[in-house]
């Protein structure tokens, strides 16, 4: 996932892990090829920083109604 494309808010998928995270911070300068990601876990209180080619967006149906897509947030998720 390029740099440039990534938005506060998206849903991503972790690509060593498999799991779903959010978005919650802008890109930040690692080294030239390459940014740091803060995102959060879904069903998580849990927050890393990810380099952003480990990152994969989910597809347009999968994300946030702000994002274009129609994914609600469920009640017991935190």
């Amino acid at each position: 996932m390029l740099a440039k494309d990534i938005q506060i808010g998206q849903r991503v998928l972790i690509k060593q892990n498999n799991m779903t995270a959010l978005v919650v911070g802008q890109p930040e300068y690692y080294t030239p090829r390459s940014m740091l990601v803060r995102i959060k876990y879904e069903n998580s209180t849990r927050y890393e920083h990810m380099i952003n080619n480990q990152l994969e967006l989910l597809p347009t149906q999968e994300q946030y109604p702000a994002h274009g897509g129609t994914h609600q947030r469920q009640e017991n998720e935190l």
